[in-house]
């Protein structure tokens, strides 16, 4: 008996590895009541997704979908495609463009074009635009939603909406490389100062080589965030259209003295990153009741709020302290104010453009002050665009610090 147990059970797990995943094509005039094959994709993300088991692959060829008018209402959301499968992933296929045009999504309930429930799910070169926003205080181009739910993006972008681009939220979890997320602007009074590029509010978010710009909100915000999240090697510039206008708001509760944040209460690590010519605050600690993030070797120009703003508040939530639980090392601040509210110990401030003896930064440290580089088009792997923008001139004495390597 017992040997024909293990040889049943030999014979499932043979089984089990000769199955191997499929892949399926999803086209702007495919049909859903075709196969699904690459000569006969199929029309939609969800029906791709009902038809995909675990492991497969839906490949999204170019062109741009836009027949979203029936979206799905789900909670206080009209959704246009909901994610909730398991190691699914979403693939451009080759060298195409999928664009995902939400504009004819109804607003009479907040907009989400992706709302991500599965775990493990991956989204890869997947563009989206035109998400719209109605009276609500705000609509998602990317929602991962729930303590189920994780999503991987690579060279993914949200440009031209009324809605944050990338949203962790609910104990979600994740990350996003080479991802862009730019002129996602409302106008609306409810939600213009909501509209972020990348929100990490979730457990841990690892965002790297990503960029956010003209938003009109912040560019990276981790406000309610359950668990420290990642920011290396990301740029946010150009945020002036009418929020908060930050370029990376890391931590923070509010400043009600009746929230109680959790405990401990995360630390943040934002690494060879660059916050440039926003509104208000470049860098930001943002009411932190703790230490809101180790900073090491970031660059920061001509943000109107403070380079640098470690602004923190007290443990017990009952006033705003200047930060005195930071950590900085190796970061550089040109024009505007350099660093506000800041109390931190002399310690945890290493050898930073302000606190190296004897140098004096200026114009002549840098081969460029021109932030606009900044928006250069990618590399066509993916990677960032090779700019001079805060880039160290070799005769500078503030080598060794900054978001260049």
């Amino acid at each position: 008996m017992l040997l024909f147990r293990l040889l049943t059970l030999w014979g499932v797990l043979t089984l089990a590895a000769d199955v191997q995943a499929a892949d399926w094509y999803v086209a702007p005039d495919g049909d859903d009541a075709q196969s699904g094959e690459i000569n006969a994709p199929l029309a939609s993300v969800m029906k791709a997704q009902q038809r995909a088991s675990s492991g497969d692959t839906i490949y999204l060829r170019g062109g741009v979908y836009d027949k979203f008018a029936n979206a799905a209402k789900i909670y206080i959301y009209n959704v246009a495609n909901h994610l909730h499968k398991s190691d699914l992933s979403y693939v451009a296929y080759q060298d195409e463009t999928p664009v995902f045009d939400f504009s004819t999504t109804p607003t009479d309930r907040r907009v989400t074009g992706f709302l991500i429930t599965g775990t493990n799910v991956i989204l890869r070169g997947v563009h989206v635009t035109g998400t719209p926003v109605g009276e609500q205080k705000q609509s998602e181009c990317f929602r991962i939603d729930g303590a189920r739910a994780s999503a991987h993006f690579y060279d993914c972008v949200a440009q031209g909406n009324a809605a944050i681009g990338f949203y962790w939220t609910n104990r979600s979890r994740g990350s996003a490389t080479r991802c862009d997320a730019y002129d996602n602007v409302s106008t609306h009074p409810r939600s213009i100062g909501n509209i972020d590029g990348f929100g990490a509010h979730g457990e841990r978010v690892e965002f790297r080589y990503c960029r956010a710009w003209n938003n009109s909100d912040d560019g990276f915000d981790s406000i309610n965030a359950r668990a420290g999240s990642l920011f290396d090697h990301c740029w946010a510039f150009n945020h002036r259209a009418g929020g908060d206008s930050n370029g990376f708001k890391i931590g923070g509760y509010g400043a009600d003295p009746r929230t109680v944040p959790p405990h401990p209460v995360p630390a943040h690590e934002v690494r060879f990153c660059i916050s440039a010519w926003n509104g208000a605050k470049g860098f930001y600690a943002n009411h932190q009741p703790g230490r809101a993030a180790v900073w090491t070797r970031n660059s920061a120009y001509g943000n109107g709020g403070g380079n640098f703003n470690m602004l923190e508040r007290k443990a017990d939530m009952s006033a705003d302290i200047p930060g005195e639980r930071e950590v900085l090392h190796g970061n550089v601040a040109f024009r505007g104010p350099i660093i506000k509210n800041d109390a931190t110990p002399p310690e945890n401030a290493t050898d930073n453009s302000w606190t190296r003896p004897g140098v004096k930064v200026d114009a002549d440290d840098f081969i460029s002050t021109d932030w606009k580089e900044l928006m250069r088009p990618r590399a066509p792997n993916g990677d960032l665009p090779q700019v001079d923008f805060l880039r160290l001139r070799p005769d500078s004495d503030l080598q060794g610090l900054g978001a260049w390597e």
